[in-house]
């Protein structure tokens, strides 16, 4: 095993110098950022970096992996994130990259979460909510490296920190800063004293300085200006994916972005729990067609288990929103812009005749009933109308249909029973949404009028997302609650 043939001052050497090591043995080229944070981890015990999207961080962290690995004849690593693909998918196959170019020099056993050089010196990634799984490391040469750390378990922290305990242990946090809770803000916040922080903007790194794209895998000028004008500089989501910035949320949020995007992208099998049978033998290609600007097609089977939901733009700037979900998950998100009732109501019938919805609802103010009026007119099944300015089911909490079918909408986001697709302008309308209380302590969502006063767009996205999980009880509306 290499590490074990290198002489002790060469390992010395290496410790002192890991830029050194990384760039000269192992063949990266770090650039400034990347370079702060490999030095920040030879000289401090926590270090926390918030970042932008396509900062590199990921990749410097698996150099980081290595690097501590070979310094040291004694040395244990534990990588975590919030769930396992990010766990064997973007940091240990950026370990795994970087290991099988220096196999030579590293040497001892990769696996794909597991990097085996010798008792009491190896490498593993875990991903769990078992906090236990992390405790009981108490190794001389001891490093945590937790990834997307907005996401982890806070119980998860509280084991790393139990095995803080050794003369030579430290702690790796990197990720967007997606909460405005946790230890991860803490750390740039209330008990930064205790960390080195480390903040990556976009216009940080190397092709937003040059203004060209001389390194592809960073984020590029032309991705930055198509976030200002797609969300606009003051949204949350470029405060987080390009400022690398906490999102200025307030305490009138509705849905935290967190829950949004720990949606995007759920696993299938997690939404199939809620599904009949018939489902989970269906294709891949047959779950996921359609995700945004659907294909056309002819209608699937199970067509009961399908549930659409309609809102009919009002104004020139605004847009005809079409939502299809199945069970949990959403699996056709669809926009049409300037279109009058009757072409709206013709790709409402084109997705009725895909589908097969066991329900379509579509709300019912302004054109929308002229919409609802023509679907009847062709007797287009299950269509129903929903005016969520009405009363609510729950009068005592809520003041109208509309807060009280989006509070459902946020438990859902809550407890993990959703799976959306990443779609920019769907994330950034359902972190806009707040809410507030009447006198009488009845909650009320912002209507559309105040959120344009403000600068936001009207969200027809996140509109249709809730009519799509909006079902009949026996007296108005409620949240659909599951199979």
């Amino acid at each position: 095993m290499a590490v074990l043939s290198t002489p002790a001052v060469v390992r010395i050497a290496w410790a002192v110098d890991p830029v050194g090591f990384v760039s000269k043995q192992l063949g990266a080229s770090p650039w400034s950022k990347q370079i702060e944070i490999i030095e920040a981890i030879r000289d401090h015990s926590r270090v926390a970096v918030r970042s932008c999207n396509g900062s590199g961080k990921t990749y410097i962290a698996a150099y980081v992996v290595l690097w501590w690995l070979m310094c040291h004849t004694d040395a244990v690593v534990i990588t975590t994130a919030p769930t396992a693909h990010q766990v064997k998918d973007v940091l240990w196959r950026e370990i795994r990259r970087a290991y099988n170019e220096n196999q030579f020099l590293i040497g001892g056993n990769l696996l794909r979460t597991s990097l085996d050089m010798g008792a009491k010196h190896f490498a593993l990634g875990l991903s769990t909510d078992t906090p236990e799984r992390f405790q009981g490391f108490h190794e001389g040469h001891i490093l945590f490296v937790v990834d997307e750390a907005s996401g982890v378990r806070e119980g998860i922290f509280e084991a790393i920190e139990g095995s803080l305990t050794s003369a030579d242990a430290k702690v790796l946090l990197l990720g967007n800063p997606t909460s405005l809770r946790g230890t991860f803000y803490e750390a740039f916040h209330r008990r930064r004293g205790l960390w080195k922080t480390i903040h990556i903007s976009a216009f940080d790194t190397p092709n937003l300085q040059q203004d060209n794209v001389g390194i592809p895998s960073l984020v590029t000028p032309k991705w930055v200006a198509d976030a200002e004008k797609n969300w606009g500089t003051e949204s949350y989501l470029y405060q987080v994916r390009v400022l690398g910035d906490f999102p200025t949320e307030s305490e009138d949020t509705l849905i935290p972005l967190k829950l949004i995007e720990q949606a995007v992208g759920v696993s299938h099998r997690a939404c199939e729990a809620h599904l009949p049978d018939d489902w989970r033998e269906q294709s891949d290609d047959m779950k996921l067609r359609g995700a945004r600007q659907g294909e056309g097609g002819s209608a699937v089977a199970s067509s009961a288990n399908y549930e659409v939901g309609v809102d009919v733009a009002r104004f020139g700037s605004d847009k005809t929103a079409i939502c299809v979900r199945r069970g949990d998950q959403v699996i056709s998100l669809e926009t049409f812009s300037r279109q009058d009732t009757m072409n709206t109501a013709g790709q409402v019938v084109r997705v009725s005749r895909k589908y097969s919805p066991g329900a379509i609802r579509i709300d019912e103010i302004g054109i929308g009933a002229g919409v609802i009026d023509r679907l009847r007119e062709l007797k287009v099944p299950h269509v129903e109308g929903v005016n969520v300015a009405r009363r609510a089911g729950n009068p005592e909490h809520f003041s109208n249909l509309r807060a009280e079918l989006f509070d459902g909408l946020r438990e859902r986001f809550q407890d993990r029973r959703m799976s959306i697709p990443g779609d920019p302008e769907l994330i950034s309308q359902l972190a806009s949404i707040r809410y507030s209380f009447t006198s009488s302590g009845q909650m009320r969502i912002e209507d559309k009028d105040d959120l344009r006063a403000r600068g936001e767009r009207s969200p027809d996205l996140a509109d249709a997302l809730m009519l799509a999980f909006a079902k009949r009880p026996e007296r108005g509306y409620r949240l659909w609650a599951g199979s």
